[in-house]
């Protein structure tokens, strides 16, 4: 048979050439196009929740800052792209990268070279995984774990929710070129336990540097700026007992006279302490507690069933304070502004009553220094208080119980024209604080946290970007309708696609003979 006189076999050799060579042509294409999209970012973000896009306000929240940033990835760019969890991470340093001039991106195998990271062991016990994120600026380096990037529905948890890398990448970024990071000192020998994370990752996201402090025994950093103590259940000691020598009230005192603040959070179940009461009592702030006809002291406890997410009454949908001019309007001005104001929930919550040294207004001026004390958030009119199992009060319409408190002392320092405040910020429910407060996007909790530290430490730079939720697209969650909608779409239309191009091809060619 001869090649060059049958026409079939010539056009046939011709085809499978053309066809084979069309094939080629788009496996090298999309090789050059997988390239270049990966060095350029040429992603269109199709998920609901913009997993894959940084967004505007992370930009312009680090936009000011000029200091040169290092994000060091410890693994190969291959293995990073391997895995869902830090193929998203490596992808919004990626965006940082390339949206601002000062941040670069760089990638090591500490498993292959561990001497490149070896100045980042700050102790013998240090240890560097290849999942570490490290961001540095000068001298300043902070080692991030790849689960801080994430956002869990509880503290034993192995899978994320939502997705908060935008957050943390800011508030590391701000950490490492701030000049002096200022400190947040959790206390930490009243016996208050911080197993919920979420509060420590709040205060962080808010620019602090967070160090445990025992007040007993410890010095307080020179940069500490915030003090909290929550759920504590001992005392703070005093020297007035004729058993100690230190005075940690004495400590405290001397830290709030310095334009510092002071957070307490506590519960019904929080026992009598003495000490740290009676000089709460000095800033406005006492806890609801009742005594009865024979000396008998109860813990008390909100209930207000007409406002509860729960039957029982005790999970408390909080009212906002809003009155012209106060404290509690200023903290509450952004959520109440954005439409429908979301709730702000005090679950098993202790009411929190003013001083009598107190005026009406919450007043209080004495030795050169003035004291106000504000509401913050309060039960609706319907409310009452339990002790011992029994009411002991009731709200109305004038006089709703305070859940949390700020209370203020101004004062003007030496050569200044503005008036400086120390703040005392006194909560009566430790859940107010919880994890799973403090996670959800349908409360107010975390939002209403975060205004009160602005108004405390106007310095800071806070950082409140938004979660970013995972959707369900487990194949558990489809119907039994879509399932066959979809198994119908990928059947059907591949075969009608094949079947079209056959027709196509077959017509031409009848044409061409």
């Amino acid at each position: 048979m001869n090649f060059h006189t049958n026409k079939k076999l010539r056009y046939g050799s011709v085809s499978v050439a053309f066809t084979a060579a069309f094939i080629a042509a788009v496996i090298a294409l999309n090789v050059v196009f997988s390239a270049l999209a990966s060095k350029f970012l040429w992603y269109i973000d199709m998920t609901a929740e913009t997993l894959y896009t940084l967004s505007d306000e992370c930009v312009d929240l680090l936009d000011d800052i000029d200091a040169p940033v290092r994000i060091l990835f410890c693994d190969d760019p291959d293995t990073l792209e391997d895995t869902d969890t830090t193929r998203l991470v490596y992808n919004t340093a990626l965006q940082l990268e390339e949206r601002l001039d000062n941040i670069t991106v760089d990638t090591v195998n500490v498993i292959r070279n561990r001497s490149a990271v070896n100045k980042y062991l700050t102790t013998a016990t240090t240890e560097i995984k290849t999942t570490d994120v490290i961001i540095e600026s000068g001298t300043e380096f902070r080692k991030v774990s790849l689960t801080a990037f994430y956002t869990f529905s509880n503290s034993n948890s192995t899978e994320p929710w939502a997705y908060n890398a935008e957050s943390r990448f800011a508030a590391t970024i701000i950490a490492v070129t701030r000049a002096e990071a200022p400190v947040c000192a959790l206390l930490s020998n009243h016996g208050e336990s911080y197993t919920d994370t979420e509060l420590i990752s709040l205060v962080t996201d808010a620019g602090y540097d967070i160090v445990p402090l025992d007040l007993s025994k410890d010095e307080i950093p020179e940069d500490c700026r915030l003090m909290i103590s929550y759920n504590p259940t001992s005392d703070f000691m005093t020297t007035f007992d004729g058993i100690s020598e230190v005075s940690e009230i004495e400590k405290l005192d001397k830290f709030l006279d310095g334009i510092n603040s002071f957070m307490i959070f506590v519960s019904p179940q929080t026992p009598v302490l003495p000490n740290i009461e009676e000089y709460l009592y000095e800033w406005g702030i006492q806890f609801g507690r009742h005594t009865d006809e024979v000396d008998n002291t109860y813990n008390a406890i909100v209930k207000d069933s007409s406002q509860s997410l729960t039957f029982d009454g005790y999970t408390v949908v909080s009212e906002y304070v809003t009155d012209d001019n106060s404290l509690g309007k200023q903290v509450n001005n952004d959520l109440t502004n954005a439409g429908t104001a979301p709730k702000v929930i005090f679950k098993d919550v202790m009411p929190i009553f003013h001083t009598d040294n107190y005026d009406s207004t919450g007043y209080y001026s004495s030795n050169g220094y003035s004291r106000q004390i504000n509401d913050i958030f309060v039960t609706s009119s319907d409310a009452v208080i339990e002790a011992n199992g029994k009411v002991v009060g009731e709200a109305g319409e004038v006089d709703r119980y305070p859940l949390l408190t700020i209370t203020t002392e101004g004062r003007q320092l030496s050569g200044s024209t503005t008036t400086d405040y120390s703040y005392v910020m006194a909560c009566g429910s430790i859940d107010f604080a919880s994890e799973n407060m403090l996670q959800s996007n349908v409360y107010g909790n975390r939002d209403s946290l975060y205004s009160m530290l602005r108004i405390m430490q106007k310095e800071i730079v806070y950082i409140n970007l938004a979660k970013k939720p995972f959707a369900n697209v487990e194949i558990e969650s489809l119907t039994t309708a879509d399932a066959t909608s979809y198994t119908l779409m990928l059947t059907i239309i591949p075969a009608a696609i094949v079947f079209i191009c056959g027709i196509v091809i077959m017509v031409r060619r009848r044409a061409t003979r």
